[in-house]
């Protein structure tokens, strides 16, 4: 298993929940305007919402992206979050949804999420077990 396989399960399952806390609580929402570039896993969100305020406070997070038959990836690594407008910009041209919910990728309340996974875990099989995938 490659993060070549790992993007096509993601690809597959389309949209994912990310995880994040504030160190008491934790919360999972489903997450769709994402995108790679390099070793970093990119996702749209508004700036004035509870999860960026958790990533802020706790950087750390996980992605879960699953298809329908149950096989799922596992991403974990630590966030930030970016309001410059060139990486609004890029995650906007990458992600053509997009345009149906932030009329204009330098708007003010438009964020981006960025991860850099240092845990891969995938289920792909009906073993239940794990198996771990080197980030990259």
């Amino acid at each position: 298993m490659t993060m070549d396989d790992v993007k096509a399960l993601m690809k597959e399952a389309g949209w994912g929940a990310l995880a994040t806390t504030d160190g008491q609580a934790a919360w999972a929402r489903p997450m769709g305007g994402w995108a790679w570039f390099g070793g970093e896993l990119w996702c749209a969100s508004a700036a004035d919402t509870d999860k960026v305020a958790q990533i802020k406070a706790v950087p750390r997070a996980e992605y879960c992206f699953c298809t329908r038959e149950g096989k799922h990836a596992r991403l974990a690594g630590v966030c930030t979050i970016s309001t410059d407008n060139d990486d609004k910009q890029k995650l906007y041209d990458a992600v053509p949804m997009l345009k149906n919910y932030i009329p204009e990728p330098t708007a003010p309340n438009y964020a981006v999420i960025r991860m850099k996974p240092d845990r891969v875990r995938v289920m792909a099989s009906t073993d239940l077990q794990y198996t771990e995938v080197a980030p990259g």
